[in-house]
C-alpha cells in the first residue's frame, strides 16, 4: 500500500480541498488518515473534525471520524510517534492509496518530534507541500525542501492553489522544485453558508432559521448613510451585512436587496418593523455580542468549508484537481 502526506505550507493553503480532490480522482481504493483535529464540530454528543467528517461521508468509509483524526495537538503534552504510527495502522484499510492530511502548517509538532516531515518518515509516506504563491510562502517552501533532506523521505513536489500564474511555477522549477500543478482561485469555494456565520459568531438567529442554507457570496459593513450603502448594497448579490442592531434604516435597506443574512452587532435586537420585513422575505437575522469590528474580524477569518451533501463543491474540487494537478507525478 503507497501513501501520501499531504503538507501545508502556510495557513489557509487549501490543503482539504486538494485532499479530497486528490481521492476523488484517484483510480482506486482510497484511504484518510489526519493525526491532528483542528476544525471542529458536533455531531451529537460526538466532537469530531470537519475534514475527517467530510472525507468519510463522501468517500463511504466505514471507520469512525475517531479512528480517521484521533489526536489534538498540544505543544505541551504531545503525543508521542508510536501513538501516532499505532492510529495511522489503525485507520488504515486494505486499499490502494492512504492519504494523510497534515495541519494547518507542515511543521507543526516539529519541536516534538511529530511534524509533517517526520510523520511522513515515521509512515513511509511520499510528501506532498500545498501552498499558495504569495513571496513569504515561496520562501518557505524553499527552506522546506532543505529540511526535508534531514529525513528519509521523498518530496514528489509543490501543488500551487489559488493561482493560474505559471510565471510562479517556472521561478520554483528554476529554482530545482518540482511543481505539480497549479490550481486557479475558484471563487465559489470562497462562499459559505449563514449557518457557518451563526456558528462562527455564537449569534442567536432571531428570524429565519429556515434560510440557514442561504450561501453569503460577500461581506458588508454597514456604517454610513443609507443612500451611500444602497449604492454598494445593489451591486452584490447574496451578500451579508453587518451592523448595530440600532441602525433600522440600514437594515431596512439590506431587506430591500439581495441579502443572504443581517448581522446585527453589539448584542442589540431589531426592531418589529425589521423583523416583519425579513420574515417576509426569509432572510435571517443573526444577533451577536460581538461589537462590529471583532464580528468582522471573525467573519473575514471564516474559512468556507465542503459539505458532504454540497454536490456541487464536491464537483468542483475534483474537477479543479483533475484538470490542473498532474496526478500520474503525485500517484507515481
Amino acid at each position: 500500500m503507497r501513501s501520501v502526506y499531504l503538507g501545508s505550507v502556510v495557513e489557509k493553503s487549501g490543503k482539504s480541498m486538494v485532499t479530497l480532490g486528490l481521492a476523488k480522482n484517484f483510480q482506486g481504493h482510497v484511504g484518510f488518515f489526519k493525526p491532528f483535529k483542528e476544525r471542529l464540530m458536533r455531531v451529537g454528543d460526538r466532537v469530531i473534525d470537519q475534514d475527517a467528517y467530510l472525507m468519510r461521508q463522501v468517500l463511504g468509509m466505514e471507520k469512525p471520524e475517531e479512528v480517521l483524526c484521533p489526536f489534538t495537538y498540544d505543544i505541551f503534552r504531545p503525543v508521542r510517534m508510536a501513538e501516532v504510527r499505532n492510529a495511522y495502522e489503525k485507520a488504515s484499510c486494505d486499499c490502494d492509496m492512504m492519504l494523510i492530511e497534515g495541519t494547518r502548517e507542515v511543521t507543526t509538532g516539529y519541536m516534538n518530534d511529530v511534524s509533517g516531515l517526520a510523520i511522513t518518515e515515521a509512515t513511509g509516506s511520499d510528501l506532498v507541500l500545498i501552498s499558495t504563491p504569495e513571496p513569504a510562502a515561496l520562501d518557505k517552501i524553499a527552506m522546506l525542501t532543505k529540511l526535508v533532506s534531514n529525513y528519509k523521505i521523498d518530496l514528489k513536489g509543490v501543488i500551487l492553489n489559488k493561482t493560474d500564474d505559471l510565471a510562479v511555477a517556472n521561478f520554483l522549477e528554476a529554482k530545482g522544485i518540482r511543481v505539480l500543478g497549479c490550481i486557479p482561485h475558484i471563487p465559489e469555494m470562497t462562499y459559505f453558508t449563514v449557518k457557518e456565520v451563526v456558528e462562527a459568531l455564537s449569534a442567536d438567529v432571531v428570524v429565519g432559521q429556515e434560510n440557514e442554507d442561504n450561501r453569503v457570496e460577500g461581506v458588508f459593513i454597514g456604517a454610513m448613510t443609507v443612500e451611500t450603502a444602497l449604492k454598494y448594497m445593489r451591486r452584490h448579490r447574496r451578500k451579508a451585512i453587518i451592523t448595530g442592531g440600532d441602525r433600522s434604516d440600514i437594515q431596512l435597506a439590506a431587506l430591500s436587496t439581495d441579502t443572504s443574512c443581517l448581522i446585527l452587532t453589539g448584542g442589540m435586537y431589531p426592531a418589529n418593523q425589521v423583523v416583519s420585513r425579513a420574515f417576509e422575505r426569509g432572510i435571517p437575522i443573526l444577533v451577536t455580542r460581538y461589537d462590529t469590528l471583532a464580528t468582522s474580524e471573525l467573519v473575514d477569518n471564516l474559512i468556507a468549508r465542503i459539505e458532504p451533501e454540497d454536490c456541487e463543491k464536491v464537483r468542483l474540487v475534483e474537477k479543479a484537481v483533475r484538470d490542473n494537478v498532474d496526478l500520474d507525478k503525485v500517484f507515481e
